[in-house]
């Protein structure tokens, strides 16, 4: 996996996010891209968890409700605490 944590960007569906799981990424969810239409955290989990089940991709995922974000990877390939703290800057950065 790469040192450096890149730009975020937003992939649509619960597949990009099983894709990205299986490239041995991880993506994070910021609860301000739930909508109104009912892809709140709680709804994007089930999602994902139902798509990586179908994928046979085994997720874990990480509220961190003081800042509004949920981080799921594979279990299998694991961010290290590094990794997705560098990544939650990036994300807190591209919020401002």
């Amino acid at each position: 996996m790469p040192d450096e944590i890149g730009s975020p960007h937003r992939v649509h569906t619960a597949q990009d996010v099983v894709g990205t799981l299986l490239r041995g990424n991880w993506a994070i969810f910021a609860h301000e891209w739930a909508d109104p239409d009912g892809i709140d955290p709680e709804h994007w989990q089930d999602v994902v968890e139902a798509a990586a089940e179908a994928a046979g991709v085994d997720v874990e995922f990480v509220v961190i409700p003081r800042r509004s974000l949920t981080v799921v990877f594979n279990r299998a390939a694991p961010p290290s605490f590094e990794q997705v703290r560098a990544s939650i800057e990036v994300i807190e950065a591209h919020r401002r």
